[in-house]
């Protein structure tokens, strides 16, 4: 990909279609004597998705100067954690949703041992990318993987889902931002944060670089449960109004606080933005405006 001064919507969208042939490649090399987890998988890549984590790992990883190759290694590694927390979610036992993007969820397409069993694919997908990555070295596969389980652990998403699951409905906004922090942020934070593993950078960028994952995974989240609230269901590709009864930002401001609350986390993200990019005009402009796509996004 080339460095271009803002970001435009159709650069992920070609970067999607180009990142998605390469996933399904990456599915396609397993072996096994059972092919209907594999069935799952690819129907699930096959559903589409925005591959935001990844695009993110692959532009920020061409303003640091790493390689493509570990750079792909990396955003197969995290979009397969992503993937696996999405099936799940869908399940009866979780959200219990029958559509996602508009299709129907691995469980309602198959049924619900498939789906666990191709989110528990997709995780062990993500661990064996970087243990068998040919573009890492020993010590960096081994500090990625510790970086990956802590972020997909007890002190990240799975954590957060938790939260999200037996929160009450009346918690308060500093327990609901921790929530956050976890279920969405931890994996958002990752995406920066295991490009330090290739790239040296001085103790004040690493903690920039860590800041702006959180903050950006903040961003995400309160996005997607104003989607929840005010979204357009067609547009959206599943049903809103179903967090109403849960811990959710959105349920407990109205829509112009909401705004305000999200413009705020915004403005605080992009001075960290402005301080790690302090020599990168370029740099700055098309993280930001990234930024603004993933505020103003309808799905």
């Amino acid at each position: 990909m080339k460095i271009s001064k803002n970001f435009d919507a159709n650069h992920i969208k070609s970067f999607s279609s180009n990142f998605d042939r390469k996933l399904l490649r990456h599915i396609q090399k397993l072996k096994s004597p059972d092919s209907k987890i594999k069935q799952a998988m690819i129907y699930f890549v096959k559903t589409g998705g925005k591959r935001i984590r990844p695009f993110f790992i692959y532009r920020m990883g061409l303003f640091l100067n790493i390689k493509p190759n570990i750079l792909q290694d990396f955003a197969l590694s995290i979009e397969c954690v992503h993937l696996h927390s999405l099936i799940h979610d869908d399940l009866p036992a979780m959200d219990n949703d029958d559509y996602r993007r508009g299709k129907l969820t691995v469980h309602k397409k198959f049924d619900e041992a498939t789906a666990v069993l191709a989110g528990d694919m997709f995780q062990v997908l993500s661990v064996k990318t970087l243990a068998e990555s040919k573009h890492l070295s020993a010590n960096q596969k081994i500090n990625s993987i510790q970086m990956l389980s802590k972020a997909n652990g007890l002190e990240g998403l799975i954590a957060g889902q938790s939260l999200d699951i037996y929160m009450k409905k009346n918690s308060n906004i500093k327990d609901i931002e921790k929530m956050y922090l976890l279920k969405t942020g931890a994996l958002f934070s990752l995406c920066f944060h295991l490009l330090l593993n290739v790239k040296n950078l001085s103790l004040k960028k690493k903690k920039e670089l860590k800041l702006i994952g959180e903050k950006i995974g903040k961003i995400f989240q309160v996005t997607d449960d104003m989607l929840d609230r005010w979204g357009d269901e067609k547009k959206v590709g599943k049903k809103i109004n179903k967090d109403s009864q849960k811990a959710n930002i959105a349920y407990k401001f109205s829509r112009e606080e909401c705004l305000k609350y999200l413009h705020q986390i915004q403005n605080k993200n992009y001075k960290v933005l402005q301080n790690f990019f302090n020599t990168s005009k370029e740099g700055l402009d098309y993280m930001s405006s990234l930024v603004d796509f993933i505020v103003n996004r309808v799905k």
